[in-house]
């Protein structure tokens, strides 16, 4: 979001109205959810900043399966092959985003999403240059299925099928399941079972969730 503001702005852009899938975001920024991280406020102070430069900005929520002007984009920029551009130049751009000092940025993260291999190799047959990176993604990709509007889900061998989230979403996730109505501060392993239980899936949900715990105040 930041990114893009900024891009804007200085292709000379004075009204900005932008539109995002991330509920999350939408809500963080408009006010609606409230921030209790501070990893993410600081990220949330500097959009601010950055939404001020404009003279007129609005941010809607748009629905995933109705956002598909923004998936051709993504669809288009994973397709580009490594060696078209210089990765270093959009690692740098990335990390300029928030204050020198404030936080250290996953620049892996912010540059592919680990849903995009699957997405192209379920939508057009995308394969991997590397023989065993070939056979590792037909092996894994048997446990996914891509719906029409562009959903990635994850089979599970006794249970539903579970949604893959992105980024931009595991937070919120994880701290409803965690602390939020239903939650009651469990511990990694009952959290990871119970993301699982409430249908979501994401490759990195087992290190996330133990961090995440390990920051909880009150646990």
């Amino acid at each position: 979001m930041i990114a893009g503001l900024e891009l804007a702005k200085s292709l000379g852009a004075e009204v900005i109205e932008a539109k995002c899938d991330s509920l999350l975001v939408v809500n963080q920024v408009n006010g609606t959810f409230e921030v209790r991280e501070e990893r993410m406020q600081r990220y949330l102070d500097k959009l601010h900043m950055t939404l001020h430069r404009f003279k007129e900005w609005t941010l809607q929520h748009v629905p995933q399966d109705q956002n598909s002007e923004a998936d051709a984009l993504t669809s288009l920029g994973s397709s580009v092959e490594d060696d078209e551009f210089n990765s270093g130049e959009v690692v740098q751009f990335m990390r300029s985003v928030v204050e020198e000092g404030h936080t250290e940025i996953n620049s892996m993260s912010l540059t592919c999403e680990w849903r995009n291999k699957y997405v192209e190799y379920l939508r057009i047959g995308k394969l991997p240059s590397d023989p065993k990176e070939l056979r590792a993604l037909r092996t894994k990709a048997a446990r996914f299925s891509l719906f029409e509007d562009g959903t990635l889900f994850r089979r599970t061998f006794d249970g539903p099928l579970e949604i893959c989230l992105g980024p931009g979403d595991t937070e919120y996730v994880l701290r409803e399941i965690h602390e939020g109505t239903c939650g009651n501060h469990s511990g990694t392993e009952l959290l990871v079972r119970k993301i699982v239980r409430a249908g979501y899936y994401w490759i990195d949900m087992e290190k996330d969730a133990k961090e995440f715990v390990r920051k909880c105040d009150e646990c």
